[in-house]
């Protein structure tokens, strides 16, 4: 099952992701990131790594997090630049797991990394493409090695995530295409949508828009539903939505669209 869905609503509500919130996910990465190499050098300096390319990556990633602050295409190098984040902090950290033959700790990280690709990756062929990857790499290590009991124990652990994981993003991805579906019924029934956040601003509304109203949805995206006296008398207002469920909702106006810059309509 692919996740590659083109409905609005999924795209910009359900899996829409603030500028804030992409700043934190990076942050965190940056700062985890280096605390765990300070740690496991401190605590366990037995351990190979590959000193130059870790803090290279972590390097990378303040470059990453002070880029999302560049308005201009801000989008494209969001999206490139962590690709090629994640690609090559995945590399580095099979190849850390590899040459510590299956070290708990250094199959502990690639775990981690594994969980945060649940949610960073929506379709289930590029997830598949990197678990089967993995398991390759590490069935063959796994052959010329000689491992002992933690780390074979380690190694079976590294199997079972990647199962577990799979199964996750399945019921994730069935969950998103059940929500499509049925925004997908809900536009048959000709049912006017809207989504506001939390500070009042329409983030989205259905096309319906159009056969019931007669104006587009990106013309009344943001403010543009309160711009318009024709909307914003009726009985949903900014302050209702803002203050959720304290107010109570005037009387619902009946409305009767005459042309689409005239409606009238009478309320009670």
């Amino acid at each position: 099952m692919s996740e590659s869905t083109k409905s609005p609503f999924v795209t910009k509500v359900l899996l829409r992701q603030s500028i804030g919130s992409i700043r934190l996910i990076i942050a965190l990465f940056v700062v985890s990131s280096a605390i765990i190499k300070l740690l496991y050098d401190h605590f366990l300096p037995g351990l190979i790594d590959f000193d130059k390319l870790r803090w290279t990556i972590i390097g990378l990633g303040i470059v990453f997090y002070m880029a999302t602050f560049i308005r201009t295409k801000r989008s494209a190098i969001i999206s490139y630049f962590g690709f090629f984040l994640y690609l090559l902090t995945l590399l580095y950290v099979i190849s850390f797991v590899v040459i510590n033959k299956f070290n708990p700790n250094a199959v502990t990280i690639l775990i981690l990394i594994l969980g945060a690709s649940t949610v960073i990756i929506n379709n289930l062929f590029y997830y598949g493409i990197q678990s089967l990857v993995i398991l390759v790499v590490s069935f063959f290590a796994y052959l010329n090695s000689n491992l002992g009991n933690e780390n074979i124990i380690a190694f079976f652990n590294l199997g079972i995530a990647i199962g577990v994981f799979v199964v996750l993003i399945v019921v994730r991805l069935k969950f998103i295409s059940s929500v499509k579906n049925s925004h997908a019924n809900l536009e048959k029934l000709n049912v006017l949508s809207v989504v506001a956040n939390k500070t009042g601003e329409i983030i989205f509304i259905s096309p319906s828009v159009h056969r019931l109203l007669g104006y587009e949805p990106k013309e009344l995206i943001k403010d543009g539903w309160w711009k318009l006296r024709n909307l914003h008398d009726g009985w949903i207002s900014r302050d209702y939505i803002l203050n959720y469920p304290n107010i109570l909702p005037k009387k619902p106006c009946q409305w009767k669209r005459k042309s689409r810059l005239k409606m009238e309509g009478r309320c009670g």
